[in-house]
Parts: C-alpha cells; structure tokens; sequence
C-alpha cells in the first residue's frame, strides 16, 4: 500500500500521470484511425461570404489525421470569432468526415464612418470594411447612431416598398431623425416620431401627384398637418395641406 501511494505521488510531481495519459491518447488516436476513423472529408454548409482560407487555416486538420483528435469544440470556439458567422454547428462524422453547419449576418447596409464603409447586418452589428464593392447596391447609412437605429427604419421602408427601392442613402441627423436622399438627388426630411404615417403620407402624396420623379429638391415630412416640397431657385413651391385627410395641394 505504501508503494502504490508513493508511486502516485510520484507520477503527479514529476508530471508522469499526463505523460502517461498523452501516451495513452495518442495509442488510442493510432488505433481508432487504423480501424478506419481517419479525416477523408471536410463539409462546410451555409458559407457565403466567409472567407475560406480563413475557415480552413482556423479549422486546422489536415486529410488523413485520427477522426478522434479533431476536437469540435476548440473549431467552434475559433469559428466564432468569425464576424461573418452568427451561429454554427461543428461535429465528427464518423467514420471520416467533419461537418460544419454555418449561419452568417445577412449585410443590410453600409456605414459611411469617417470617411470608411461598414457592412452591417439588420441589428446594426459592424460585419466587416472589406470587398465592400460587392455589396454597392445596399443602402448607405451616414451618422454616428445610424447602425442601432436602421433596424427601425428599415421596418417602416418595407410597409413603403415604392418610396424604399428609390433611396440610395439615408443621414441620421442630430441624433434624433433621419434624411432619406433618393437617386434622383431629392431629399426627404422624416420627423422624430410617427416616421410610419409620415412615409404613408409621403407614399399617398406620390401615387397623386409623382412627385418623386418631379426635378424637386427637397420633400419635409416633419409637419404632421402638411408635406412641403422644395423646389429649385426660381420654381414655385408648393405644400400638401393633410388636415383633411386629403392631399390637397394648398
């Protein structure tokens, strides 16, 4: 009994006993991949825009190593840090094969900050500054807020679908609002509050008159009584009065 105990004392001071656990591992990781469970396949589901260099550098395993020393839960701790993966799944296969199942951020739209642009996803988190040339055609948003609060506004674009598909950029301003600047260089003041009925007022000012596709400068919303347009120097303005109901030209 003494021998055994001093035995033991002796393996965990010198380190014996995780020596010989390694030892015994790596036995286990030989005899498992002779009888077969060796890396033959890699499959990588859900991936878009990660990059996959990056994937297979963070992945590490290499064809032909025992199935059984590829730890699922270390890939997944270093998929995570991925910004483009917002949720994934990593598990063996056996015999052969690793399967990775991926969810990305969906972009939403760009952030002009300080002179660089930001894809974001629809609840504002920062994906990446790279390639952003691929994503042109996505709104680009302008102030310091304007990440936190597109999710809101998008909302209120996509009851509008006619007045959205002409924007090109949207400016959060003062913290408080939004200025929507259509392709056609006309900008459109939303107020703080009720940006819903300000656009359906909008929306129904439009399908009257077009006056979205007018050469017009600016279009307030900010009154909720009335919609006033902006024309160029030496072009008569013009407002929609909305106490009615209606939109009446006044």
């Amino acid at each position: 009994m003494l021998f055994v105990l001093w035995l033991g004392a002796w393996f965990v001071l010198s380190g014996g006993v995780n020596k010989t656990q390694n030892l015994m591992t790596q036995e286990f990781y030989e005899v498992s991949a002779n009888a077969g469970f060796r890396l033959k396949n890699i499959y990588v589901e859900g991936r878009e825009n990660t990059d996959a260099a990056l994937l297979m550098a963070l992945i590490n395993a290499e064809k032909g190593m025992p199935l059984f020393a590829i730890d699922p839960h270390k890939i997944h701790a270093a998929l995570a840090d991925i910004s483009w993966i917002e949720n994934l799944a990593v598990k063996r296969v056996f015999p052969d094969s690793l399967h990775i199942t991926l969810t990305e951020r969906v972009p939403a739209a760009l952030w002009l900050n300080e002179g660089r642009l930001v894809v974001i996803d629809q609840s504002g988190y920062q994906i990446t500054t790279q390639n952003v040339e691929r994503f042109e055609d996505l709104l680009i948003l302008s102030g310091k807020a304007a990440p936190e609060k597109f999710n809101e506004l998008n909302g209120y674009l996509k009851a509008v679908p006619e007045i959205a598909e002409k924007i090109d950029q949207a400016s959060f301003v003062g913290q408080r609002r939004w200025d929507l600047h259509l392709k056609n260089k006309i900008t459109v003041n939303l107020p703080e509050d009720n940006i819903g009925l300000a656009l359906q007022r909008l929306l129904k000012t439009h399908q009257d008159d077009a006056i979205l596709d007018k050469t017009i400068k600016n279009v307030d919303l900010r009154q909720e009584d009335r919609l006033i347009i902006e024309a160029y120097p030496g072009t008569a303005q013009k407002q929609y009065s909305f106490v009615s109901g209606k939109g009446s030209p006044i």
